[in-house]
């Protein structure tokens, strides 16, 4: 799916006079600049005057160490696979484009990881190095997440890539800034915001780009306090800079696709690789008046489907409501379908003589599809990670450390020691947990060949790391038989999970034990990044039912009030639950 940004940011779009002659140069950046030289082509001794042209460029930005998502949700978004066979398809739609990985693309944080995990981390960089590579990358920024194992590794590791320095970060063989071609139109690209003076750093760097002849200049912004940041730092280099993306996101799971008209224009596209941003620019004739930001035809097809999906969920929830709620979700389909019209009808023009902007955010869905080349690179990373924590795990103790005093344990649903599993006391709640999600979270970790990873572990087993759990990933299947076929040794959501470790209530019913389980234990597994339909609302009613949190009528057997999977199944389950 595809969209762009909607009449609320477009209709602030304003055209920008810029000083009709050329500005004068401000003084020359820091001496890391002059260190690190434009790369360029030799410049035409009397450049011919500037003509109409049009010219595409491709973002993606703090991909944050994620080379495919990471969840539960079937409809989740992005991957390497996803963003190569999009790439491919935008290349055949307009040839030329330039695609820019604009930065903290390495790693999930700046702080580098130990043992196990960070063995892990490295490799997962060095796979997504190769992959941008792959997908025919004509530069990348580094931002602080790329800068985990230090600038040696992001030098090693970028291979054919062209790497764009953000201001202080001692990159061997990085670049000031980079001409590009869009196209047949030179676009100068540049990256600031991790140096003493970002704003100086960047006027510099843009006015050598556009002294090389660039009739367009990018900024990818690494600002540390992310979007207001890159807003000011685009303020300060306004006169120099036509667009600014924003590189370095707070939250790359769920910080969202913006756009700001500016001046000059600012936009981001969500991170964790879930969207591209496709930037389409329109030159005029000679020295651009100004910049203005465009939604397109595209843009307002795509919103305008989604105000149509909008107004269909609207009405089946309207149908679904009780009586005395209809008129209010009445009133507010009324008020969706107003919007719509207005949009249907709404026309834009671009002031003459402006460079004209027009962003794309698109989404990469399953309906993307995965390119055969990444995906085969992505198989071996998965082989790889196998076989190197499997080796690993060897080197680890065969057990978690004991509890502290007083500190409960882990038991397992069932025995396998003197302290009874939680089956054996439990035994309906038990019945229950067999008909859930939970009871094959370990399955589905072996159905996608990501058992062994130690990104994914923790949330498909029990007690990962604690006392009474499991600390090494090749004996998650050592502890007591499970029950129903499920939860054997530590594998599966059980039940401990969301209770709490219940060595002491074993010892000691019924306390020591969480029989009220809040929205904030669920999120430690359904966060953003690997649960983004998540509603604890639309959520409970899988893991809570008769048997489990309700009584049982006579003669029935427990059951969740809800099953099945997936946001479609979960909107059902609110539905049911609000009549």
């Amino acid at each position: 799916m595809q969209s762009r940004p909607g009449p609320r940011n477009v209709a602030a779009c304003c055209l920008v006079a810029l000083a009709a002659g050329c500005k004068e140069a401000p003084p020359p950046g820091p001496a890391r600049d002059q260190r690190r030289p434009i790369a360029q082509a030799a410049p035409a001794a009397s450049p011919a005057p500037a003509t109409a042209a049009r010219g595409t460029l491709v973002f993606k930005a703090s991909t944050a160490g994620q080379i495919v998502p990471c969840g539960c949700s079937p409809d989740q978004r992005g991957g390497l696979p996803r963003a190569a066979a999009e790439l491919k398809k935008l290349r055949g739609e307009a040839p030329g484009l330039a695609y820019v990985e604009a930065g903290d693309l390495l790693f999930e944080s700046a702080l580098p990881r130990k043992g196990p995990a960070g063995a892990q981390a490295e490799l997962k960089a060095r796979t997504l190095a190769r992959g941008e590579e792959l997908l025919g990358a004509a530069a990348r920024g580094v931002g602080v997440r790329d800068l985990a194992l230090g600038g040696q590794f992001v030098a090693q590791t970028r291979g054919n890539v062209p790497l764009l320095d953000a201001g202080d970060s001692a990159v061997p063989g990085s670049q000031a800034a980079l001409m590009l071609k869009a196209g047949d139109v030179p676009v100068g690209v540049l990256a600031a915001g991790l140096g003493p003076d970002a704003a100086q750093s960047a006027r510099a760097r843009a006015a050598q780009l556009r002294r090389q002849g660039a009739r367009a200049v990018v900024l990818l912004a690494h600002p540390r306090g992310g979007w207001q940041e890159a807003r000011q730092l685009a303020q300060a280099a306004l006169g120099e800079i036509d667009l600014v993306i924003l590189g370095h996101l707070d939250d790359p799971a769920t910080d969202p696709n913006r756009a700001d008209p500016g001046p000059p224009v600012v936009l981001s596209v969500e991170g964790h690789g879930q969207s591209l941003l496709r930037v389409d620019l329109q030159f005029p004739s000679g020295r651009p008046t100004g910049v203005f930001l465009a939604q397109g035809e595209a843009g307002k097809q795509a919103e305008l489907k989604e105000l149509d999906a909008r107004i269909a969920r609207l009405r089946e929830q309207a149908r679904a409501a009780p009586q005395d709620m209809r008129p209010l979700y009445a009133e507010k389909v009324r008020e969706v379908e107003q919007r719509r019209a207005q949009l249907a009808s709404a026309q834009q023009i671009a002031p003459a003589g402006a460079l004209v902007i027009t962003p794309t955010f698109i989404a990469l869905g399953p309906d993307v599809g995965d390119e055969p080349d990444v995906q085969a690179l992505v198989a071996a990373y998965d082989g790889q990670v196998s076989e190197m924590n499997l080796r690993l795990a060897k080197e680890q103790p065969e057990t978690c450390p004991p509890p502290r005093r007083g500190e409960a344990a882990f038991t397992g649903i069932s025995s396998a020691g003197k302290v009874k599993g939680c089956a054996e006391c439990h035994e309906t709640e038990s019945k229950f947990w067999a008909k859930t999600g939970h009871s094959h979270a370990y399955e589905t970790l072996v159905s996608a060949r990501k058992q062994f990873s130690l990104d994914c572990i923790r949330c498909h087993v029990t007690g990962w790391q604690q006392p009474g759990g499991v600390c090494r990933i090749d004996r998650t299947q050592v502890g007591g038989a499970g029950f129903e076929g499920r939860g054997k040794g530590r594998q599966d959501v059980q039940c401990e999970m969301c209770h709490g470790a219940g060595s002491e209530h074993a010892k000691d019913p019924p306390g020591h034990i969480s029989t009220e389980v809040p929205a904030s234990v669920c999120v430690r597994c359904h966060e953003a990044a690997n649960s983004p339909h998540f509603d604890d609302r639309r959520y409970r009613p899988f893991i809570v039912g008769p048997g489990h949190g309700m009584p049982l009528a006579a003669g029935e057997k427990p059951h969740p009030m809800a099953s099945g999977s997936g946001p479609n199944e979960a909107l059902k389950a609110s539905l049911k639950e609000m009549r």
